[in-house]
């Protein structure tokens, strides 16, 4: 199987938002570069595929929009293709309110495999199911499907790449660009098992916080493994989710090329004390941290605790409510967690802006409130990065 360059991805992701909508005589159109149209065609002459993204007014009313641009190989005379009766599915990214209020339920749902994932995310998905399900169907045992997508796009395109392997048993590769987390560690699983790490490239810019939401339990894929990291800044910058610079910083010639870094892992163990409230800030760095000691925390608190959570559909504060009343309660932990509890706390509290507040007891009301100020936190610095996008 063939592997899209770094260069082809990203044109691919930044051209998907063109096909949003028509123009004023009805038309949809594309500028692609040679490189491109020597390897892809795009027939547009019936429109892209569409599909409904908000909520339940949207959906409602049926407002549609073009997501996916679909090119398929072509066989040039004279000359080799190695994409030659591939497919490629380009789905754009948040583009409007609509796509910004899919970004935004968070809930959960549970998608066409039976995983738990983002429900603003499936429902989405579920709306271009039956346009590129023709597609799928008629590809021939050696093509390759290649799911591309830039923010919103990436995570919709994550659905659809673990959709078309379980579903069509294609042969699939998926390239995002400051996706979101999809789903839950089934999920996450499933995806990364299905299709590998080696067909899995998650595109990563070093000050984009995009990709670290939702929070935990959200998980990313390929699971513990690495993603690419597309430069080195450690600053949360909120304009470095713009598609333009990640097509900046994929000026380069090969995958080998661009750092490989794990930089989440679920099974690090990581215990905070008070004393490191002091180091934290609102940083995509401590975000990690902050995620592996509360897992770090769960696993210590009761067997099997943390595995039951993460498989759970709660949604919201609700799943936030049943780890409160687990580190609150002292008859579910096996060992005495007061310590790293309240250390996580004080610095989940830090990265909140309440580095004064104390903590005076561990009730469950108070460690549901700390929970629900840092995930405040995370979303607000999350909305800052999708707003300069829509």
């Amino acid at each position: 199987m063939a592997t899209l360059s770094p260069i082809l991805c990203a044109e691919l992701a930044k051209i998907s938002y063109d096909i949003k909508k028509a123009d004023r005589r009805g038309r949809y159109s594309i500028i692609a570069s040679n490189s491109l149209e020597k390897h892809f065609s795009f027939d547009l002459s019936n429109g892209p595929i569409k599909g409904v993204s908000g909520g339940a007014m949207a959906h409602a009313t049926g407002h549609q929009t073009g997501f996916v641009l679909v090119g398929k190989g072509t066989s040039p005379t004279g000359r080799m293709n190695p994409f030659k009766n591939d497919l490629v599915l380009a789905i754009r990214g948040t583009a409007s309110l609509y796509d910004a209020s899919t970004d935004c339920r968070a809930n959960l749902s549970v998608c066409d495999g039976g995983h738990s994932v983002h429900a603003g995310f499936n429902t989405l998905f579920e709306t271009l199911k039956s346009e590129l399900a023709p597609f799928l169907s008629e590809l021939k045992p050696s093509a390759t499907v290649h799911c591309v997508g830039h923010s919103l796009g990436g995570a919709v395109a994550s659905l659809v790449a673990d959709w078309a392997k379980r579903r069509f048993n294609a042969n699939v590769k998926l390239y995002t660009f400051g996706a979101p987390k999809v789903g839950l560690t089934n999920f996450a699983l499933s995806t990364t098992n299905a299709l590998k790490p080696k067909n899995i490239f998650r595109c990563v810019n070093g000050g984009d916080v995009v990709p670290m939401v939702p929070f935990w339990p959200f998980m990313q894929a390929p699971y513990n493994a690495p993603e690419y990291r597309m430069d080195n800044n450690q600053i949360i910058a909120p304009w470095h989710h713009l598609m333009k610079y990640y097509t900046r910083n994929s000026q380069k010639q090969s995958w080998d090329s661009i750092n490989k870094r794990v930089t989440f892992n679920p099974f690090k163990r990581v215990t905070l004390d008070i004393s490191h409230a002091n180091q934290v800030q609102p940083s995509i760095y401590w975000m990690n941290r902050l995620s592996e000691a509360l897992m770090t925390v769960l696993r210590q608190a009761k067997l099997g605790a943390l595995n039951a959570l993460q498989s759970g559909t709660a949604n919201g504060l609700s799943l936030y409510d049943k780890i409160a009343m687990i580190l609150a309660n002292n008859n579910f932990h096996t060992v005495d967690l007061t310590g790293p509890i309240n250390g996580l706390l004080a610095c989940m509290l830090a990265f909140a802006g309440y580095a004064k507040a104390k903590i005076k007891e561990l009730s469950a009301e108070f460690i549901k409130w700390v929970f629900e100020q840092t995930l405040k936190m995370v979303n607000k610095i999350a909305h800052r990065a999708l707003s300069s996008v829509g």
